[in-house]
């Protein structure tokens, strides 16, 4: 409502001041135009900032500071929602194996964090980069860690342990 009275405000004031000059009124226009936009998406924008900011927050990772980022789905205003929660999902189940101890498969490159940028370019992606970054170094980890195969004596054959024939008697 607040919204509203202010764009009536400087309807008005364009309406008072009208000029004969065109570039006058184009001038005036655009002012409104540019109040306008100011009004209806500055503080959304600014809103949307203030929950990112509440919504982060550092975690270590692999021996790395990461930046970890989970907006609640009801604070989410972007084109690209549906993308942000599966990816957000996605990455508290890596937190949950890795606090866990456990392994984590992470795919090469994660398509919802590729459609968030592609749809959202304002959303911050960074911090889920880096912490599929973090995690995937986990991941790297647990497998070198991993003990070597154990050797099924039934399967494996040397050189050394086949005899040959010595004999070449004729039958």
């Amino acid at each position: 409502m607040k919204q509203i009275s202010r764009l009536s405000f400087v309807i008005v004031l364009v309406v008072i001041f009208q000029t004969n000059s065109v570039s006058a009124q184009m001038a005036a226009a655009n002012i409104a135009a540019h109040g306008v936009l100011a009004l209806m998406g500055g503080s959304r924008e600014k809103k949307q900032e203030k929950i990112i900011d509440q919504s982060t927050t550092q975690e270590k990772i692999s021996g790395s500071n990461v930046m970890v980022l989970r907006v609640k789905e009801s604070d989410i205003r972007s084109k690209a929602k549906a993308h942000i929660i599966a990816l957000q999902n996605r990455l508290t189940q890596y937190n949950i194996q890795y606090k866990n101890n456990q392994p984590v498969t992470i795919p090469k490159n994660d398509s919802d964090l590729t459609a968030i940028q592609d749809i959202d370019e304002n959303w911050p992606t960074e911090g889920y980069a880096s912490e599929l970054r973090a995690y995937k170094r986990y991941a790297f980890q647990q497998k070198q860690k991993l003990p070597a195969k154990p050797v099924d004596s039934l399967n494996m054959l040397h050189t050394n342990a086949v005899k040959k024939d010595t004999i070449s008697a004729k039958l």
